[in-house]
């Protein structure tokens, strides 16, 4: 299993103007929406916003956060990502602002594949080599390949 397995380049939104988490959300929301993996927007939108203001913040620090959900809304598994103009507010522990985010939605009753690619993710975006490289990619495709790349050298399978 990879995280790139379940990212498409529709996915995938850089230098967007977005000035708060709710937008954030939402727009991560649409890409998947776009891609056919969530059927009811609505209710992936409001379970991952409630998880962040009742749950605790999915920023993780360094200007990352990785929003998640399990929801009746979502039919497949997949991971939008959005690449932030200027840092918003998510609450992170570090106090930064967030300006690159991952959004892991899968169907309920599969907290395994959700705790596997969360962690995947964590242990990747721990590379500022990686990080840097992300927030700078000039197009979708080249913020995949260089995910695509970065997972394959961090895990061998």
């Amino acid at each position: 299993m990879r995280v790139t397995d379940f990212m498409d380049p529709k996915g995938i939104l850089l230098h967007a103007n977005i000035h708060t988490m709710q937008d954030t959300v939402g727009i991560l929301v649409e890409l998947q929406e776009g891609l056919g993996g969530i059927t009811n927007g609505t209710a992936c939108y409001n379970a991952a916003c409630k998880r962040e203001t009742m749950g605790g913040t999915t920023a993780i620090g360094q200007g990352i956060a990785l929003p998640h959900t399990a929801n009746a809304g979502v039919c497949a598994p997949g991971v939008s990502a959005v690449v932030l103009r200027h840092g918003v507010d998510w609450g992170a522990p570090d106090e930064m602002p967030v300006d690159l985010v991952f959004m892991v939605a899968i169907p309920p009753h599969n907290e395994s594949l959700h705790l596997q690619i969360l962690a995947r993710l964590v242990n990747l975006l721990q590379k500022k080599s990686l990080t840097e490289a992300l927030r700078s990619a000039s197009n979708p495709e080249r913020f995949l390949e260089l995910l695509k790349r970065a997972e394959a050298d961090c895990f061998a399978e």
